[in-house]
């Protein structure tokens, strides 16, 4: 009995494993005007969320908009950097939030930008989408939320910025506080790419709109219920595909549809 619990599960294990390793090129299902942008900057030639990276894809004009993601370190200070810890990119445990930003560079093997120097090098060039990262802790994600917006009003550039976050929190937060502001919800994984039901798609959406989100930023791998998500998709949302590299596109109606 143990012996055929452990094959079905192995069974199952590599299925999902199948399953999951197939990612649909978007380029190869897509019907609608696709607009590129840049996934953590360039990150397939530069570090991601480097200066490096960001500047580059703001002078390759096949980027339309840059992605870059913000989080807080210990003293408050408002980092560019995707993961909570240094592990997948300087294979270091030290998580972010614990280190003051001057022990962060300490120890980083390469630069670490602050939100401003993006943003002071950006400037109005190209529309930008901010994801925040958040550590588990609201009021700190508020707070972030909060200086941002502060600071791209008085940059004079609030209609170039898109606010994204997986956290539905953050974006609640955004939609309520900030309704003029555009939203996006971040999903890698949902239940609608692997179960292709029209009640089950249609319910997404209905919790799409309940939250405010204007972007619903899907990982490449939810093209496999492309048919489904696009036929049903309300006309007021954009739907997002991005993947683990420099590659995020914006589904258009038309090519002269404005991001945001």
């Amino acid at each position: 009995m143990k012996k055929n619990i452990k094959i079905a599960t192995l069974v199952i294990v590599i299925y999902l494993a199948m399953t999951l390793s197939y990612v649909p090129s978007i380029n190869a299902e897509s019907e609608f005007p696709l607009v590129l942008g840049a996934h953590r900057g360039n990150s397939v030639d530069y570090s991601e969320n480097t200066i490096s990276a960001i500047n580059n894809a703001l002078e390759d004009s096949k980027y339309e908009f840059i992605e870059f993601d913000i989080q807080y370190s210990k003293d408050k200070q408002i980092v560019v950097f995707h993961d909570l810890t240094l592990f997948r990119m300087q294979n270091n445990h030290a998580k972010i939030s614990d280190l003051t930003y001057l022990e962060l560079s300490e120890i980083s093997t390469y630069h670490i930008p602050l939100y401003e120097e993006v943003m002071n090098l950006i400037g109005n060039k190209k529309r930008v989408n901010i994801e925040i990262k958040s550590q588990g802790n609201f009021e700190d994600d508020k707070e972030i939320v909060d200086l941002i917006i502060k600071d791209c009003k008085e940059r004079g550039i609030l209609d170039l910025i898109l606010i994204s976050s997986i956290s539905s929190e953050v974006i609640n937060y955004v939609s309520e506080h900030y309704p003029e502001l555009k939203t996006g919800k971040i999903y890698l994984l949902h239940p609608v790419t692997y179960l292709p039901s029209e009640y089950l798609v249609e319910k997404f959406y209905q919790e799409m709109e309940e939250m405010g989100v204007d972007y619903i930023m899907l990982h490449g791998i939810n093209m496999k219920n492309y048919t489904l998500l696009t036929k049903l998709k309300p006309k007021d949302k954009t739907l997002v595909f991005w993947y683990f590299n420099d590659q995020m596109f914006m589904m258009q109606k038309d090519s002269s549809d404005l991001l945001w």
